[in-house]
């Protein structure tokens, strides 16, 4: 297949920052937008729903995945295997929600939910071949065809959802969106793969996944299910238009954040793992990732803190004003979690998953106990309930990680003075701007904010790195 020339290659670490982008973009619009049209009620309605379906969802997928990606040494067994454990899970976890479905609608008193979490139930097979499937593509670092499902599946799913919300679907028009997305993720890896698994199920090759894939999916599943289960906790306390409100204000954050997550899972997985046993070479990349993070990381979530009021004014309207303040409590308490690298991918680099497991309960374990203290009745205490657990995890994180590459405070200093400084710059010139255009119109303003801050930061960054681009991306070239 001849590749054109404008085009980079399929191993490009420039298809990781078209997939990442692209997400943030597509999911912000479409969530946005969707929730817009719906209206606040049925919007929490939808987001209860959509929590429930990927509270199950999210561990399901990544079941044996990123064990695949971590084992040297990986045979068609592994894989084979792999995949019918992972569906047979999938099923199991079907039948399992649209039990509770029921259970979950009468703690929310929202008696349709039963049936929308029962129909989200149904997706979880297509969603467990297609997590698998994509792992491997991981390993491989196929970027490009993990970039179409961005390219792809997102315009299709976020067309589905707005055509839904149009026809006075109400809640059901998130559920039509998250169905479309999920099978036309599954068709297009299943399509493109290139890979078909052997009809062999062998408990050996199982045993020699599970040592990390165990901890890690137990992580992933807390991990995941934190703020779901979060959601589901708020909701049995609040009214809907408060769950709705309080959601919107975590996605944007989620929607941000996404770019950096993305970038740095996508390029850090695959990396460290081919390195775990070379703890030089582990460290020095892991400090050109921590850096490339921190890059990305800190000016989204200042960014997002400065102008979440233009923001959401400008992409919700006046209903959802009070998605501000929260917006701004969960952007600040992002940034120490920008700090200190992709801890999560060395644990799994290194085998010792059960760290990734240890921390995920703690920032699963102390927002919950603030929301049951504090019962907050507004969005901004929920929020400030959630950022607890945030601020929580990162120190033990960054301590942890340091120890087992070996290397000093000081060292991950030197690699994210660049970045801090650059945000300082930012963060600086974007809050003066942003007094003097109070009075201008949300677009305007939020374009005038954004462009001076991000022109002073790009300009500090061309200082401080002597104009040359940050060390993991060249090395990802």
């Amino acid at each position: 297949m001849i590749k054109p020339p404008f085009l980079p290659g399929a191993n490009s670490a420039a298809w990781v920052a078209v997939e990442t982008l692209g997400a943030a973009i597509f999911a912000l619009v479409g969530l946005l937008f969707i929730a817009r049209l719906i209206g606040p009620h049925a919007a929490g309605v939808g987001a209860i729903a959509a929590s429930a379906f990927l509270t199950i969802d999210f561990p399901i997928a990544a079941l044996f995945g990123d064990a695949l990606l971590q084992r040297r040494d990986l045979e068609e067994k592994h894989r084979s295997s792999a995949l019918w454990a992972t569906l047979g899970a999938a099923l199991l976890g079907t039948g399992l929600l649209a039990l509770a479905a029921p259970w979950i609608a009468l703690a929310i008193g929202v008696p349709m939910l039963t049936d929308m979490i029962r129909m989200l139930a149904l997706l979880l097979p297509a969603s467990a071949v297609a997590g698998l499937l994509a792992a491997l593509a991981l390993r491989g670092r196929r970027y490009r065809l993990l970039s179409l499902r961005v390219l792809i599946c997102q315009p299709l799913s976020v067309g589905v959802g707005v055509m839904a919300a149009l026809a006075d679907w109400g809640a059901w028009a998130m559920v039509a969106q998250q169905a479309t997305a999920t099978l036309s993720v599954f068709l297009l890896l299943a399509a493109l793969s290139g890979w078909r698994p052997r009809w062999l199920l062998d408990r050996a090759a199982l045993g020699d996944l599970w040592p990390v894939a165990g901890p890690q999916i137990l992580a992933l599943l807390v991990f995941n299910g934190r703020y779901r289960i979060f959601i589901l906790v708020l909701g049995s306390m609040v009214a809907e238009t408060i769950v709705a409100v309080t959601h919107i204000a975590f996605r944007l954050l989620d929607v941000a954040t996404a770019v950096v997550t993305g970038a740095a899972s996508r390029l850090a997985m695959p990396r460290l793992s081919a390195l775990q046993h070379d703890r030089p070479a582990l460290a020095a990349a892991y400090g050109d990732l921590a850096q490339l993070q921190a890059l990305i990381g800190l000016p989204v979530a200042a960014g997002l803190a400065i102008t979440a009021p233009q923001l959401v004014e400008l992409l919700m309207g006046g209903p959802w004003a009070a998605a501000a303040e929260p917006a701004r409590v969960v952007a600040l308490a992002a940034i120490p979690a920008f700090l200190i690298g992709p801890a999560s991918a060395l644990w799994l680099a290194l085998g010792r998953t059960r760290i990734n497991l240890l921390v995920q309960v703690v920032a699963f374990t102390v927002p919950l106990l603030a929301l049951l203290v504090v019962q907050p009745k507004d969005p901004a205490g929920a929020a400030l309930c959630w950022a607890l657990g945030s601020l929580a995890v990162p120190p033990v994180q960054l301590v942890m990680a340091l120890q087992a590459l070996g290397q000093s405070a000081r060292w991950m200093a030197v690699r994210l003075v660049a970045p801090m400084l650059g945000t300082a710059v930012m963060a600086v010139v974007a809050l003066f701007v942003a007094r003097q255009v109070t009075q201008m119109p949300p677009i305007l303003a939020l374009s005038i904010i954004a462009g001076s801050g991000a022109a002073a930061y790009l300009m500090t960054l061309a200082v401080v790195l002597g104009g040359r681009m940050p060390a993991a991306l060249r090395q990802a070239a």
